[in-house]
This record gives C-alpha cells, structure tokens and sequence, in this order.
C-alpha cells in the first residue's frame, strides 16, 4: 500500500510539473510610453558665420515659449549638406511644427531674434498669410510612435539679421 501511495504521489507531482512547465507564458509587449521622431535636413547656401542654428519640435506655430525638443546643429555635423536629426522620449500628442533656425546672436530680442531657415511641410515664408505654407503637424500616438521620413529643406540664406 505504501508502494502505491508513493507511485501515486510521484505520478502527480510529475503531472503537475509537466502542466506547469508547459503553461502558455505569452506577454504582450508593454505600449509605448514616448514616440521617436527623424528625419533629414538638407540645406542649402554658405553656413553662418556665427549665430546659433537649432532644429525645434514645438507644440505652436509660430514658436512661442519653449520647444518640446530641440538640438543644436554645427557645420561639422554635417554631411554632404546634409543633418539627420532624430528627437526621442517625446510626449504623445500634436506639434504644430518641426523647424530650423537661426538665432541672430546681435539682436536680444527673444521675440525677433530667431530667423526660420525650414520647417517640415512649410514653405518660405512658412506662413499662409504671407504666401507661404505653414507647417505641417505631427501627431504621435501609442499606435504611432515611430515617425520616420520627416525631412525637409533649410535655406541658410535666410540666416540674416
């Protein structure tokens, strides 16, 4: 009788090591909790002499107040005339506009002192009002958090007080 107590006992901790060992273990991918946005920037024209030149994601157009994100840019960081930018761990929701500027670095004026030399979507002088094109929004979503592909021109010529 003990024999067939422990064959019992045995037989069931192996059914149930093998029902546990073979337990469905999926896990879904945790959702984003920030979206990556990239492009290129092709510029044309002679490079400022001085000034700073950035790249911006700012949630108005035009610009007021601080950008979602933003980077510096030099003429050594690019290539062939070209600047890839990439802006990561962004907020989901709606940007009026990816740009390119130039700070005069002899005006003070933080209303005046930031030239647009490009904007995503946009066409000089980046305002329908005037003529020109406004730029384009940028939405990004849990579904949409990888946007690629968003390049544009950048006019160096433009970086002028």
């Amino acid at each position: 009788m003990k024999l067939v107590k422990t064959l019992l006992l045995v037989s069931f901790s192996l059914v149930m090591f093998l029902s546990i060992a073979c337990e469905d273990n999926k896990t879904e991918d945790p959702a984003p909790e920030s979206a990556t946005l990239t492009g290129l920037i092709t510029f044309t024209g002679e490079w400022p002499a001085n000034g700073t030149v950035a790249v911006s994601l700012s949630p108005t157009w035009p610009p007021t107040g601080a950008p979602a994100a933003s980077s510096a840019i030099s003429s050594s960081d690019l290539s062939n005339n070209t600047y890839t930018y990439t802006f990561e761990n962004v907020t989901f929701g709606s940007y009026a506009s990816i740009a390119i500027s130039w700070q005069d670095p002899n005006d003070t004026n933080p209303m005046t002192n930031q030239h647009t030399l490009g904007a995503y979507g946009g066409v000089f002088p980046f305002f329908t009002a005037y003529g020109g094109t406004d730029p384009a929004e940028v939405t990004v979503t849990e579904t949409e958090y990888e946007l690629t592909g968003l390049d544009f021109g950048a006019d160096l010529s433009l970086a002028q007080p």
